[in-house]
């Protein structure tokens, strides 16, 4: 269309025009319709009308005529897992076509570029101003030319787009004096092309003038898996003019092949070449399509190379022969190898080299930075670890640690001991030894808590327990009765009765556990003719358990190992324990050391063979802390140490004596031992008294003797005693043992307890009687004095029965029994009468209900025989 006349009626502005004309100012929009007698309130409705037939004249994306759409060739229908695996190489570049194009830009709004070849059908946009203002819109003939209404034809067909610029440009300024030209495309040409071969979409297509051969095949929807991404060709006129190799824009983002269509070219996908398979250490398996003869070096390059834990000194290659499967093992580090050519149906397989460390220690435990370093020839311990505060964490052990050595093909182990602390303080001493390829240096703890001792948080102050007044706090001690004033003795019992339990569940010791592995190596790796390079040390060590035996160990060396003595290690004598076979049989020997000359070096060296035990005895009478608490009326209350031997005379006389408040014979003593028993016994009657209960419900019930309790409740009650606590009281004498009284004047042990309670002139009358109550102490008053002052018996009371519990503990039976008598003691201030129930007087009450039950029946009985 041309509008060349200044003052044309009804022209139809173009897209291009349109566009040009909303990038205008409001003032030049007005003054340009006005001369060319536009409306410009219509060209906001039109405007969308012509994009959309310039839309469907020049397409933005290439567009298939006629025909159906074909599926994809790998069809997964639905309700059937794909044929393929995930893990199941695929071949390479496919995914290229994947998934649906994105629209591409409007025409009219890309740059075009210079080479773009002018045809019939491009319309040219050419404006002219200055001396003259004039719009030409040009469309390119058949027979190539463009028309000018005042210059005439120009021939512009099969030029470039810059030529065609520069010959309209150079027409004007010879013809016209003091004008600008500008020259652009305002609608390009349409065309047809053919794809054709192995596209998932083949048929005919209408493109633009700027379609390349890889758009034409995305809109194609891609290539098969059976077509060649490498013979791609572009035939015009019937001979092929260029060939496309995909893999140059895939692998090396080359597009310089990738031309733009012309019309009626063909694009012909012929079906895909040779192939190979390459898999294993490298960065892109898959299938790969060959182009010519290709080296083994060039196929695994296309695979993005071999990963860095490829092994490439044995590269597998399985070939399909007639004859069978041959196999290649090719090193890549040769020419033959690299030049090795692969052929179609090759399998190429780069496995992963091997794991193990290669030039290289490694280091393990309480050290900063844990791994592997690399080794030197003439490496030391010193080497590898130089500073003790840069290098190993505060709880590091300095003088034990561990070098593990493989010492043959079986990996066998050696353990090398040494102290870092010398090794690192001292690099010319022998604990500075020299490291191996693979060595394992292990750095074991110290016991230390560091969380507790280096952290740098200040401590926060619990200001309520500041403000809080501990000096009357006090509680009741459940062993003796005591009131006892202490604010923190509640939790050292539960601290200790924390550690004895700790202690009872043999919890392993951290050293036990960081040493295991070595040890279940060692154990493993133990035959019929060496036995495990292990030896056990227990009795008075820091640390005691089984620790390796390293090479030429000595007996220092085995007691840093545990940790050194411990304070009641007895120096003059320690025993090895050692298991030999004579003649066949198992023999166990004990072979006594002087533990003093062993340590200094003195005197006969014993060789400290594998699996030996060596015993650390502890000193004769050795016990640390042995402690007794005197509570209550002492003259110096507290807890005192004592050495093995002492009794309790001993240790009251020590504390000042019984004040002049006392009541000796109201004592209360505790021993821990016998607390310890009593549980045990406590628990043995709880499970014989669940038994009785359960088997008493068995039993059958008659309607006239009903259980008053329910054997449900009675096992709650069990329950219940199973929460008391043994107190471990042992009845005494102190009155005698104050005397001297060999038999009363028992030997103190640990833990015990005595209470000591002040003058309490009250007898207590407890139990079945009509009020309990505390009375006043007279001297003279019996048993039944006691009790009729309590209001005498109830009449479930068991009269038979009834005791009195002296203040010592001890228990006395009165002399109340009607077919004997028995000597009698008085009754003393503290003691305490009870008075049982008799557990059966209810089954006597359902004797007599039952009685007169049968008594009344056969009362009716005898009436009715009577009547």
């Amino acid at each position: 269309m041309l509008t060349t006349a200044p003052h044309a009626e009804a022209a139809t502005p173009t897209a291009s025009q349109l566009q040009q004309l909303k990038q205008l100012p409001r003032a030049q929009q007005e003054q340009l319709a006005r001369q060319y007698g536009v409306d410009l309130d219509s060209l906001s409705t039109s405007s969308s009308d012509n994009e959309q037939q310039n839309a469907n004249t020049t397409p933005e994306t290439p567009e298939r005529i006629g025909g159906e759409q074909s599926q994809s060739d790998n069809i997964r229908h639905p309700g059937k897992a794909s044929s393929q695996d995930d893990d199941t190489l695929k071949p390479f570049g496919y995914a290229f076509f994947d998934g649906k194009p994105a629209s591409m830009a409007s025409v009219d709004d890309l740059p075009l570029p210079s080479d773009y070849q002018i045809g019939p059908g491009d319309t040219l946009d050419i404006q002219v101003f200055g001396k003259e203002n004039q719009q030409y819109d040009l469309t390119v003939k058949r027979d190539g030319n463009i028309h000018f209404p005042k210059y005439g034809p120009m021939q512009v067909a099969g030029e470039t787009f810059g030529k065609v610029r520069e010959q309209i440009k150079a027409m004007f300024e010879q013809r016209v004096i003091g004008v600008d030209v500008t020259v652009d495309i305002g609608a390009m040409r349409t065309m047809q092309v053919y794809l054709a071969g192995d596209v998932k979409q083949p048929g005919a297509y209408t493109v633009n003038g700027l379609t390349t051969v890889t758009q034409a095949l995305l809109a194609s929807g891609g290539i098969k898996t059976s077509g060649s991404l490498r013979d791609i060709q572009l035939k015009r006129n019937g001979k092929v003019i260029e060939i496309l190799d995909l893999y140059d824009l895939l692998l090396a983002g080359d597009s310089s092949n990738d031309v733009r269509l012309l019309k009626g070219d063909t694009l012909f996908v012929p079906a895909r070449g040779a192939q190979v398979a390459i898999e294993g250490e490298v960065l892109r398996p898959a299938l790969y399509e060959l182009n010519g003869p290709t080296t083994l070096a060039s196929a695994i390059n296309m695979a993005g190379g071999a990963l860095p834990e490829g092994y490439l000194s044995s590269v597998s290659v399985k070939r399909v022969t007639e004859s069978g499967i041959q196999q290649f093992s090719l090193d890549m580090s040769t020419s033959k190898g690299q030049t090795f050519t692969v052929k179609n149906g090759d399998d190429i397989k780069i496995a992963k080299s091997n794991d193990a460390l290669d030039d290289a220690v490694v280091l393990r435990g309480e050290v900063v930075r844990q791994g592997a370093y690399n080794f030197e020839p003439g490496m030391t311990i010193a080497d590898l670890v130089s500073n003790a505060q840069r290098d190993l964490k505060p709880t590091a052990d300095l003088n034990y640690a561990l070098v593990v050595r493989e010492i043959d093909a079986e990996r066998n182990i050696e353990v090398l001991q040494f102290k870092l602390g010398q090794a690192i303080d001292h690099p010319n001493s022998s604990d500075n030894l020299r490291l191996q390829q693979g060595d394992q240096v292990f750095v074991f703890n110290n016991g230390i808590d560091s969380q507790y001792w280096d952290q740098r948080q200040s401590a926060k102050v619990d200001k309520s327990r500041l403000n809080k007044k501990t000096s009357g706090d006090t509680y009741i001690d459940a062993e003796t009765g005591a009131e006892v004033q202490s604010q923190t003795k509640q939790n050292e019992s539960k601290l200790a009765k924390k550690l004895a339990e700790r202690d009872d569940e043999g919890e392993r010791s951290l050293r036990e556990q960081e040493l295991e592995p070595i040890i279940e190596r060692l154990k493993d790796q133990a035959n019929n003719q060496y036995n495990a390079a292990i030896v056990e040390l227990g009795g008075a060590v820091k640390y005691p358990g089984v620790y390796p035996l390293p090479a030429n160990a000595s007996f220092e060396q085995l007691l840093d190992a545990a940790g050194g003595l411990t304070e009641a290690a007895y120096l003059r004598q320690a025993e090895i324990t050692r298991r030999q076979v004579v003649e066949g049989r198992l023999t166990v020997r004990h072979y006594p050391l002087d533990l003093n000359k062993a340590i200094k070096g003195e005197g006969p060296q014993f060789a400290i063979h594998r699996q030996d035990r060596i015993n650390i005895k502890t000193k004769p009478n050795w016990h640390k802390n042995n402690t007794i608490e005197l509570q209550g009326e002492v003259r110096f209350p507290g807890v005192y140490a004592f050495e093995r031997g002492e009794t309790i005379k001993d240790v009251i006389e020590r504390a000042g004596g019984l004040t002049e408040f006392a009541y000796p014979k109201g004592s209360v003593f505790s021993r821990e031992r016998l607390k310890r028993q009593e549980e045990e016994r406590l628990k043995m009657l709880n499970r014989q008294l669940q038994q009785e209960i359960s088997s008493l419900a068995l039993r059958r019930q008659t309607s006239s003797a009903q259980y008053t309790t329910s054997p449900s409740e009675a096992l709650s009650l069990a329950e219940e005693l199973q929460n008391a606590e043994a107190v471990g009281r042992m009845v005494i004498s102190l009155p005698r043992a104050l005397e001297g009284d060999d038999v009363a004047n028992i030997m103190i042990e640990n833990g015990d307890k005595l209470y000591v309670p002040p003058k309490n002139p009250v007898v207590s009358i407890m139990g079945e009687v009509q009020f309990t109550s505390n009375q006043l102490f007279e001297p003279g008053m019996t048993v039944s004095d006691y009790i009729e002052s309590a209001g005498g018996t109830k009449q479930q009371a068991d009269t038979d029965r009834i005791y009195v519990v002296r203040a010592d503990g001890s228990v006395m039976m009165p002399n109340n029994s009607f077919w004997f008598s028995r000597s009698q003691k008085q009754l003393e201030p503290g003691d305490t009468i009870i008075v049982p129930i008799d557990t059966d007087y209810l089954d006597g009450l359902s004797t007599a209900s039952t009685a007169t039950q049968i008594l009344y029946q056969m009362g009716v009985a005898w009436q009715a025989v009577k009547d």
